[in-house]
């Protein structure tokens, strides 16, 4: 597993996203969020059903994030943080699991998207996914966005990042 983290690494990376490597344990979470968050104002939490469940109250707790925002909050909010569904060594995409309450919105529309991916939740390639061997057959039952680096566009010439979706991409590789 420690390759393909590795490679996970290197390729998200090179696609503009940060990684933080952190262990996977709700203080060690909470100082790197802590840490990421500061002085971000508002924050979004979308589901982390991925990642160890006592991660929750952690996520809940930030300071700025708002429980159950309103259409306007979402609008503004600086940041959003969802669990990813699985990494993808092959191109050091996340691929996030779209369905429950705010994941879309914290995924998609904040300037920084936090991701929190659990190490064991890598796999190689993005077909992967789709095999009933792998993650449990997950993959095949789900609506999955795949993310590879923040939002980018060079539609109109020179490449621009952020103009239809997070600015950044922060990855916190749980270890």
């Amino acid at each position: 597993m420690s390759e393909l983290t590795d490679i996970f690494e290197t390729n998200a990376r090179e696609a503009a996203a940060s990684v933080e490597r952190c262990r996977h344990a709700p203080g060690a979470v909470r100082q790197a969020l802590e840490r990421v968050t500061q002085k971000m104002g508002r924050i979004v939490v979308g589901a982390a059903e991925f990642v160890d469940p006592r991660l929750a109250d952690v996520l809940r707790e930030l300071p700025g994030v708002i429980l159950k925002p309103a259409d306007e909050q979402l609008a503004t909010a600086n940041a959003g943080i969802t669990g990813a569904f699985a990494g993808i060594a092959s191109s050091g995409s996340v691929c996030v699991a779209l369905g429950p309450p705010l994941t879309a919105a914290a995924s998609l529309l904040m300037p920084l998207h936090i991701v929190l991916l659990p190490a064991e939740r890598v796999v190689a390639r993005p077909r992967d996914l789709f095999e009933e061997a792998c993650l449990g057959g997950e993959g095949l039952r789900r609506n999955l966005v795949f993310i590879t680096g923040p939002s980018a566009t060079a539609d109109m010439g020179p490449l621009v990042r952020g103009v239809h979706g997070p600015h950044r991409l922060h990855i916190l590789l749980l270890e």
